[in-house]
């Protein structure tokens, strides 16, 4: 076999070879996207370029196809240089927090592999200066030398970082060994003629082997990242449950807390019952027969002076009364949870019952109540109804003057019921009732016969109306009277 017959068939069987290794790692850097495999690809992709030159360079396409492949070895070789500079970079993992030197060493040579192509082009196409050629040629082989040595040096440097390291180390006596073969032929080539066909298919044969050796130490290199980050995924799951154990330890206690405080809210609200039960039946029941008493005592009674007597004690009495029963609503008002029982009410037995429970106040001070039941329904509550419109009435007869009257009224449009309680007697100060929107207590004054208050009836009425959804308005003069308006939307 001639030396022309022997050069193609090693250029064709190595080329096809680096061709198969280059488009391999090419799919698995489509698939796993890492980028170690891409600069890996590059730097075979180089290579498989720079032996495929041989086709064009020995005129088998003519002149002009060997010349501009003579010009391309250096881009190829170049391109090679490139890939393997990033691929070492990126298998020991020269970063620059880590390894700032080293890094900017890395920077350096890249900066150098990547103009050295683009010098070379723009001298043949501007310049065309044939020296500059030779010495970028040159300074090509030697960058590409040293790019072999800086990689076994970082090898070194960095032996015994990760395990893995050190193979790379042990695995690179192929590349060297073929580079100094490659690049020493080249130097001699250009001076002296010898036969150069052993020597490129031992460096061929060694490029194979690092290939190899590379591919199979990427092997071990994503097996370790895959061990690694398998460990990252228990050290995150323990780190997990280890959190989750805490935060339900923390949750048990935040509950047992919670329990403990239910308890005692169980307790506390047992014993409010209790306290507002006695207030009911041990305080307010014999203070209403001894108003009865002394009411039944006053109708018996001859002298003029001891009637007027009962008739204090009388009002001190009623005056007391009042006053436990405002505490007592005023507090139930203001208890969380309450249970709403919502129906249709009807407005004229409401108005009536609670006329009736005023029959005996309204005939001391000679005052009529009179009802104006315009619209007959509403959908409320009617317990608390109740009470909100007891207040108002015992407010306003509190402050009508004797032969006065007092309206219960209703009435109703397209959107809303309005209900209220009308008086004519003394009227308020507008500012009395702005305490009582704000929520403030106001303070009490006495009414036309002198009975006391608490301040708290329209408070308590106040917070019903809002309780049941509606909205209590005010619109009252001095000495002309006042009409406190209760108004709800109207449910279908």
């Amino acid at each position: 076999m001639d030396n022309l017959d022997f050069r193609f068939l090693n250029t064709i069987v190595f080329t096809a070879i680096f061709g198969v290794f280059a488009i391999y790692h090419l799919c698995s850097y489509l698939i796993l996207r890492h980028k170690i495999l891409l600069h890996y690809f590059i730097m075979i992709f180089g290579l498989t370029l720079h032996w495929s030159l041989y086709f064009f360079i020995s005129n088998t396409f003519g002149q002009t196809a060997a010349m501009i492949a003579d010009k391309a070895s250096l881009f190829t070789a170049m391109l090679t240089t490139f890939g393997l500079l990033m691929f070492t970079k990126n298998y020991l993992n020269i970063k620059r927090d880590k390894y700032s030197r080293l890094s900017k060493i890395y920077t350096a040579f890249v900066i150098v592999v990547v103009s050295l192509p683009i010098l070379h082009f723009l001298n043949n196409l501007l310049a065309r200066i044939g020296w500059f050629n030779d010495i970028l040629v040159i300074v090509a082989a030697i960058i590409a030398m040293a790019t072999i040595f800086l990689n076994i040096f970082s090898g070194f440097w960095l032996f015994s970082a990760p395990k893995f390291n050190k193979y790379y180390l042990y695995s690179y006596a192929p590349i060297l060994l073929a580079a100094l073969l490659y690049i020493s032929t080249w130097f001699l080539k250009r001076h002296f003629s010898f036969n150069v066909n052993p020597i490129l298919l031992i460096s061929s044969i060694l490029v194979t082997f690092q290939l190899i050796l590379f591919s199979l130490l990427l092997g071990f290199k994503f097996k370790l990242i895959e061990d690694q980050n398998l460990q990252i995924q228990l050290e995150a799951n323990q780190m997990l449950i280890s959190e989750v154990d805490r935060q339900t330890k923390n949750l048990q206690i935040a509950n047992n807390a919670l329990e403990n405080q239910n308890k005692e809210l169980d307790r506390i609200n047992k014993l409010k019952n209790k306290l507002f039960s006695l207030m009911t039946h041990d305080v307010r029941a014999p203070l209403n027969n001894l108003s009865v008493i002394v009411a039944m005592m006053e109708e018996h009674l001859a002298d003029d002076e001891v009637k007027q007597i009962m008739e204090k004690l009388k009002i001190e009495i009623s005056d007391k009364i009042d006053m436990l029963n405002g505490v007592l609503q005023w507090s139930y008002s203001q208890l969380e949870g309450i249970e709403l029982n919502k129906k249709r009410c009807d407005l004229q037995e409401i108005f009536t019952k609670v006329k009736n429970e005023f029959e005996r106040t309204a005939k001391d001070k000679d005052i009529t109540i009179i009802l104006d039941t315009s619209s007959p329904e509403i959908v409320a509550d009617e317990n608390i109804l109740k009470v909100i419109l007891r207040n108002l009435i015992s407010n306003a007869i509190k402050f009508s003057s004797k032969g006065q009257k007092v309206v219960l009224w209703s009435q109703e449009n397209s959107k809303n019921i309005e209900l209220g309680v009308k008086d004519f007697g003394t009227g308020m100060d507008p500012n009395w009732f702005d305490q009582i929107k704000r929520g403030d207590k106001p303070q009490s004054t006495r009414g036309t016969s002198g009975e006391k208050g608490t301040g708290f009836g329209l408070l308590i009425a106040k917070d019903f109306v809002e309780m049941l959804e509606g909205e209590m308005l005010c619109e009252s003069e001095r000495n002309e009277g006042t009409n406190f308006i209760l108004r709800f939307k109207k449910e279908i």
